[in-house]
């Protein structure tokens, strides 16, 4: 009886340089669990910001992983694949949640347009849906594209209605990136990331069939923000 063994692996952002393609590919934590018997590998991946925008955007805790999915789905597995969580939902109760502001309202300041419909968004603890389905298909190969989570596409106009709705009124200020990469340290980056969404989306010009591939695969539905909102209260 042969034993099938799985890896879904996800790893910081801090920890995503070691593992680049310009490094030798027997030092990547796939070519070890490849000896270690490993048939089914599944890697958290995000999109390549840089192929995407042709240089034009620095985001490299995005970039740094995509350039990872080339020796997941070349790494000798009976199947390597390539899964692309979203926008948490959950970024809203943590770093990226809603700020005191001098004028003494509460809510978000930040360099995106709040009208651009851009942010793909989900539950990540849905994420498992996907990857659980992966685990147990057996029609899925390593030529495949990435299989993207999105419960939804939403503009920042869209996540203030949504609390409106629940009776949490938030403000929002936009703010040029220049300004706002001087707020705090690591604030150039997600400046520039935004400005990525505004051009690109989240997820990039192949957003719409490669989340397809991941809800096509997936176990269970998606949870919206509003549903998800609603069950924080």
């Amino acid at each position: 009886m042969r034993i099938l063994l799985s890896c879904f692996l996800v790893l910081s952002c801090s920890a995503v340089p070691p593992l680049a393609p310009t490094y030798p590919p027997e030092t990547t934590l796939t070519f070890v669990a490849r000896p270690a018997g490993v048939n089914r590998f599944i890697w958290s991946s995000l999109p390549n910001v840089e192929e995407i925008s042709g240089g034009a955007f620095d985001v490299p805790h995005f970039t740094g992983k995509a350039k990872v999915d080339p020796l997941v789905r070349n790494g000798g597995f009976q199947f390597g694949g390539v899964v692309q969580p979203p926008f948490y939902f959950q970024n809203f109760t943590g770093m990226l949640g809603p700020q005191p502001k001098e004028d003494g309202s509460v809510g978000w300041t930040l360099p995106l347009d709040p009208a651009k419909k851009v942010i793909h968004m989900g539950d990540i603890s849905e994420l498992g849906k996907v990857v659980v389905g992966l685990l147990k298909s057996n029609t899925v190969s390593n030529s495949d594209g990435p299989y993207a989570f999105s419960a939804e596409l939403k503009s920042f106009n869209e996540i203030l209605a949504d609390y409106a709705a629940q009776g949490q009124k938030f403000s929002y200020t936009q703010v040029p990136a220049d300004i706002f990469a001087g707020f705090f340290e690591g604030a150039k980056e997600i400046a520039e990331m935004l400005a990525y969404f505004e051009a690109h989306t989240y997820m990039g010009p192949d957003a719409d069939a490669n989340i397809k591939r991941g809800a096509d695969v997936a176990i269970g539905p998606y949870t919206p923000f509003a549903q998800w909102l609603k069950a924080q209260s």
